[in-house]
């Protein structure tokens, strides 16, 4: 009877070694990588081809949206453009704010030259904390003319959001963005 248990037990080793190891899973694919083009501010193409159009049946509207062209991610700043069916155009710059520390309270913008901008805050948010720290945003909306933009578009523009917590932030707006945002199509229709 031993003879036959250790019969059974190396037939069943000799078996399992037959059999060998499982195969390696392969390892995983790597994700593929986006490559984002670089934007070129002084090609209206480029800028217009990142800009988008969207159509508000109800207000009888169209935005226009210029690409994101905020320094830092994912801070976000771009200009828009309202056009009414009644041929009234409005234009903002948006920008949305992120950072960690203490609330801000962005509060008031000047630009470059020293005016003094009119600013909505439109959201503010805690977007999460931890023991130590948390982080916000804040999404500010500046109000400017076609007329300004137009005698910013040789030189660009540099506005500096300032909080009433003493913190400020500086965005670049370049000529060539503006002159590219100011020549999309359909203004005119």
């Amino acid at each position: 009877m031993k003879v036959r248990n250790f019969i059974a037990v190396a037939a069943s080793v000799l078996m399992i070694l037959a059999c060998g190891a499982p195969p390696p899973k392969p390892a995983p694919k790597p994700a593929p990588q986006v490559v984002v083009p670089k934007l070129n501010m002084n090609d209206s193409r480029d800028v217009a081809g990142a800009s988008s159009v969207r159509r508000d049946d109800f207000a009888k509207t169209n935005v226009y949206r210029g690409p994101n062209i905020a320094n830092k991610q994912p801070d976000q700043l771009y200009i828009v453009a309202t056009k009414t069916d009644f041929g009234n155009i409005t234009y903002q710059i948006f920008a949305i704010i992120n950072y960690s520390g203490a609330w801000r309270f962005y509060n008031n913008v000047h630009d470059a030259k020293g005016n003094d901008l009119d600013i909505t805050l439109m959201t503010r948010h805690l977007a999460n904390c931890t023991r130590n720290d948390c982080a916000h945003n804040e999404h500010l909306v500046i109000d400017v003319t076609k007329q300004y933009l137009e005698e910013n578009m040789q030189s660009g523009l540099r506005l500096r959001v300032n909080g009433k917590a003493g913190e400020d932030e500086i965005f670049n707006i370049p000529s060539g963005y503006i002159k590219a945002f100011l020549s999309l199509p359909d203004y005119s229709r």
